[in-house]
């Protein structure tokens, strides 16, 4: 391979390696402030983990993230509660495996908006990096798809 075909392939690959980091990325950001608290990199996905604020018991909820959007894929739980679904979406499922509720799903979001409290111990997962939400207090958070990715 000569030099130029050389320097052309490693141009074409690091700006697809470069977009696919992009799109796999998502911020944290507070809320009203708008301020980024981290950035991370899931492009393997990232799952939501919390302890549901009225049956106190663990939930799950898996992602991917999408050029376009997040993607929630499931959620699991082992207790009914305010705010867990009862049934799939269409094209989803919904069962009962081991002693949890199993739902799989295609939900599509610009941006997660949640409430966090230290009460329900909500963590970010994505990789091997694991991310304790209510660090930044109790309080308003964002997941956003930023357009550019520094993982932090």
């Amino acid at each position: 391979m000569t030099r130029r075909a050389g320097a052309a392939l490693c141009a074409a690959l690091c700006f697809v390696m470069a977009g696919r980091a992009a799109s796999a990325c998502l911020a944290i950001v507070a809320r009203p402030e708008e301020t980024t608290l981290a950035s991370v990199d899931a492009a393997d996905g990232f799952r939501i983990e919390y302890i549901h604020s009225v049956t106190r018991t663990p939930v799950v909820e898996t992602y991917r993230v999408d050029a376009d959007a997040f993607v929630q894929t499931g959620i699991r739980f082992s207790e009914h509660g305010p705010g867990l679904p009862t049934q799939s979406d269409e094209g989803g499922s919904f069962a009962r495996i081991d002693d949890a509720f199993v739902m799989t799903m295609q939900r599509r979001f610009d941006t997660i908006a949640m409430r966090v409290h230290a009460d329900q111990s909500p963590v970010l997962v994505a990789g091997d990096r694991s991310l304790q939400l209510a660090a930044w207090g109790n309080r308003s958070l964002a997941l956003v798809r930023p357009p550019s990715c520094a993982a932090h």
